[in-house]
């Protein structure tokens, strides 16, 4: 019983005084799903704390159309319904879509549960999908935020 009681503490301590090592040290991968079909999204501006040094990192990239550029957009019919992938076993917080155009973001109205509706009429359409991992003891702390960049051929 001693033992066991010892054991219980020992691990107890171990969680207790670990860090947050269940996120990696990098962002995770993004995919966006249509169809059976999974496609990459690309990575933008991030801060990711690594929970198992300590350390972190911050990257400031360029808005999402440079980012994309020379990329080939994900080809869907009207009104597809498309799906968000975090390739992560804990989730972030806090998820947001937005829209761009012409460096102006717009919410998207219709995400929920990382799932959306293309627009119903053709073209080409940029996105930002922004992810924040808050920290799980200091409130107003977050262990990594990022945002990833795709765009969609509506035809």
């Amino acid at each position: 019983m001693k033992k066991y009681m010892v054991l219980c503490v020992a691990i107890l301590l171990l969680v207790a005084c670990s860090n947050n090592t269940e996120l990696g040290s990098n962002p995770p991968k993004v995919t966006v799903e249509v169809g059976g079909e999974n496609y990459e999204t690309e990575l933008g501006s991030y801060c990711w704390q690594d929970g198992a040094t300590g350390s972190g990192e911050c990257a400031d990239k360029v808005g999402p159309e440079e980012l994309l550029n020379g990329k080939q957009p994900i080809v869907v019919q009207p009104e597809a319904e498309l799906a968000i992938q975090i390739d992560l076993k804990r989730q972030p917080d806090e998820v947001a879509l937005e829209q761009v155009k012409k460096d102006q973001p717009t919410p998207v109205s219709n995400f929920k549960d990382l799932r959306f509706t293309a627009p119903k009429e053709k073209g080409t359409y940029f996105y930002i999908l922004q992810a924040d991992w808050a920290n799980q003891k200091e409130k107003n702390t977050s262990d990594g935020d990022a945002w990833y960049a795709f765009h969609v051929r509506v035809e």
